[in-house]
């Protein structure tokens, strides 16, 4: 059984890259430890899917046409997601693994990430009640996971009883943050919530900590894990918060197991496990469920089976795991402290 995994190698998305790989590798291992998928052993086929649709057209078309894959996981930006898919072209289902903005990505695809109103929602209420926080401002990258979260941010502010006092959307890769940080000191919101990809996250926050703002305004910030904090090196994390379906310090649904598993296959020569390298994990498995589920280790037939939206609790199910639910957490240093857990 061929399994490709499509990853952004290098650019925003590529401080992910080893720790996903890792995690992969270890589900895999596992596997054919206890015989496979339906007799059969996987093999991982790996490839760089680059930061371009088109880039990402290619990779998933040869991991399709070349390699003659029986699935396809990946974690890309929401603006390759659906190049991967039509470069698949139904020959094979795609486990999309990260945080996203909500919805159905298509025939053939399942979707393992939370989403923007399951992060938005609860963790909005929470900062209105013990942070008494009333006016919100919101930035992000200017293409779709942060343009969708923009309006669910607005949606879900007005569903708190709070104020949104401005947006700012920004090109992947721009670097100048000084009119934004001036429109955040003007406009004086209690919380800024963030949605930038990867590196992009990482400094910003940096910039805006430099720019003095991080002692009285807090910052949540969607998608980003133990890898991006660590990126700011223990320096600007005040009043920093980020949620996430997985935490270290707050692992839980027998995830210790998981944890010391990979640390014993790795010898620190890997990143620490998160939410990210977690759900390519859990991605491994869907797809050996999968193929039981329809009875053989066939691309087509799997992708068929996905032509109707799988939940993703359905999808859990499936695995053998409990939907893992949001976690609400505060920078503590390099680590995060869970705040507060919600369950959908």
């Amino acid at each position: 059984m061929k399994i490709g995994l499509i990853l952004s190698h290098e650019g925003l998305a590529g401080l992910w890259t080893l720790g996903c790989q890792g995690a992969s590798l270890l589900a895999a291992a596992e596997l054919n430890v206890g015989g496979g998928v339906l007799g059969q052993e996987i093999e991982l086929v790996q490839i760089d899917s680059g930061e371009s649709p088109a880039s990402a057209f290619r990779a998933a078309q040869r991991l399709a046409l070349d390699e003659n894959v029986d699935a396809v996981i990946g974690l890309q930006s929401s603006n390759l997601r659906s190049a991967v898919r039509r470069g698949l072209n139904g020959l094979a289902p795609y486990i999309y693994t990260p945080h996203y903005e909500g919805g159905f990505c298509g025939p053939g695809t399942a979707q393992l990430g939370i989403t923007d109103s399951e992060v938005l929602n609860p963790s909005l209420d929470w900062m209105t009640t013990h942070r008494r926080a009333k006016r919100f401002f919101f930035v992000g990258n200017d293409y779709i996971w942060p343009r969708v979260a923009h309006g669910t941010t607005s949606e879900a502010v007005q569903r708190a009883g709070g104020t949104f006092v401005g947006a700012a959307l920004l090109p992947l890769g721009q670097r100048d943050y000084d009119q934004v940080l001036e429109k955040i000191r003007q406009t004086r919101p209690d919380v800024v919530v963030i949605a930038m990809l990867g590196e992009d996250s990482v400094c910003f926050n940096r910039a805006f900590a430099d720019d003095g703002l991080s002692g009285n305004i807090i910052r949540l910030n969607l998608a980003f894990d133990e890898t991006q904090l660590l990126a700011l090196a223990d320096s600007g994390t005040e009043n920093l918060f980020a949620a996430q379906s997985y935490f270290d310090t707050s692992r839980g649904l027998d995830r210790d197991s998981l944890v010391e598993k990979y640390d014993a296959c790795f010898s620190g020569q890997r990143p620490m496990m998160t939410a990210n390298a977690v759900q390519c994990y859990d991605a491994i498995y869907l797809v050996a469920a999968m193929a039981r589920q329809v009875g053989r280790v066939d691309g087509s037939s799997m992708a068929h089976f996905l032509r109707p939206r799988l939940q993703r609790d359905h999808a859990y199910r499936m695995i053998g795991h409990a939907d893992a639910g949001v976690r609400l957490a505060e920078a503590d240093g390099v680590d995060f402290i869970v705040r507060r857990s919600f369950f959908t």
